[in-house]
């Protein structure tokens, strides 16, 4: 235990200079390709942003490469989000796990797009339409160095385009993610370390920034986040907090606060909320993030897990409404779902280990 607090010290520490040191080589400007801030996944935007400790899944690209070594099925993302005026913005993203689900590959695509935009001359009459866009283009690799701890790293490309200019930019982020004990995670990531964006001649610097978060399962149906980072080159720290509670299993409130989204805004303008439905390990979210006068935005987002993993044994044992200490378990003729329901019964439960066989009905103890 304490050679793995020491090499999650280390890690923490190399992480910290990451961000803290890089900015004192960037030159002073504006910030370049902020589309890279808006929260991808209705989930995570529900929560305020507050993700980076809890994105073990098919986000693990986007939100913290080094939770890619815990990924324990294949999983694809999607995301629409409705975002203000006649911009829309799109995800799709994916995990591949291998080498027993200790190592995965992950990738994501992010588009945001103003949609045709009216042009018009000195006079004010109309001379045609143009448009503008941003994208990003992730692959990921992350590994469990220990049964707690992962690292990651994600190299991505940036293309802009705004009418007839265009422009490129290539990036980093680097994560870790630690889970300690049975309840507790913590995580660190440094995002977008890489080039200016530069459009002729004229270059502005990533949105450079350093996360720091934890996340406590505080009962089956709380869980609890917490996250702070610092930016540049906007040079200020921001604080996020999120909250989920599951009143049954297949159904998730979530609320958040964030307070990057605050400035020239009300204060109103960092809470958020939002709704997750899951059946059979998939889930379909939905978040509202106000912006004050600016407008809302609303998420829509798929996230689907295929194979066996942990999600779909939770939602079997709920489905099926297992007690083994007052239902009968009647035998079928297949024998894979007679072992499935006694993994289900017995599982986490050393009590109930013998059985007893009488008239073909098998009664856990």
């Amino acid at each position: 235990m304490d050679k793995l607090c020491y090499r999650f010290s280390v890690a923490i520490l190399t992480l910290s200079f990451l961000g803290f040191a890089a900015p004192a080589q960037a030159a002073p400007g504006t910030e370049g390709a902020a589309f890279l801030d808006i929260p991808v996944g209705a989930g995570p935007a529900a929560m305020g942003s507050a993700y980076t400790a809890l994105a073990d899944n098919a986000y693990a690209s986007v939100w913290n490469p080094g939770a890619l070594g815990f990924v324990d099925s294949v999983q694809l993302a999607g995301q629409h989000l409705s975002y203000l005026d006649s911009i829309n913005s799109e995800y799709v993203g994916g995990a591949l796990p291998f080498s027993h689900n200790t190592r995965a590959i992950g990738f994501a695509a992010q588009y945001l797009g103003t949609g045709d935009i009216t042009q018009t001359n000195t006079s004010g009459a109309q001379t045609g339409t143009t448009n503008a866009h941003y994208g990003a283009y992730s692959l990921s690799y992350g590994q469990r160095l220990t049964d707690s701890l992962g690292v990651g790293v994600t190299g991505k490309w940036i293309n802009a385009q705004l009418s007839d200019v265009s422009a490129n930019a290539y990036a980093a982020d680097v994560g870790l993610l630690y889970k300690l004990q049975e309840r507790w995670r913590l995580a660190a990531t440094v995002t977008n370390l890489g080039s200016k964006l530069t459009f002729v001649d004229q270059g502005d610097s990533l949105p450079l920034a350093f996360h720091l978060a934890a996340a406590y399962q505080a009962s089956r149906s709380w869980l609890l986040s917490v996250e702070g980072l610092r930016r540049w080159p906007a040079d200020r720290f921001d604080g996020r907090v999120g909250a989920e509670w599951r009143p049954i299993p297949m159904v998730a409130l979530r609320t958040g606060y964030r307070s990057d989204t605050t400035d020239q805004l009300s204060a109103l303008a960092g809470f958020t909320v939002g709704l997750g439905l899951q059946l059979w390990g998939q889930e379909f979210a939905y978040a509202w993030l106000p912006y004050g006068d600016l407008g809302n935005t609303q998420y829509f987002s798929l996230l689907l897990r295929f194979g066996d993993h942990d999600a779909l044994k939770e939602n079997l044992k709920q489905t099926q409404i297992i007690n083994p200490y007052e239902k009968e378990l009647v035998k079928g003729s297949d024998v894979e779902y007679e072992q499935l329901i006694q993994l289900l019964s017995y599982t986490g439960n050393p009590r109930l280990a013998e059985t007893t066989t009488d008239n073909g009905t098998e009664k856990a103890r």
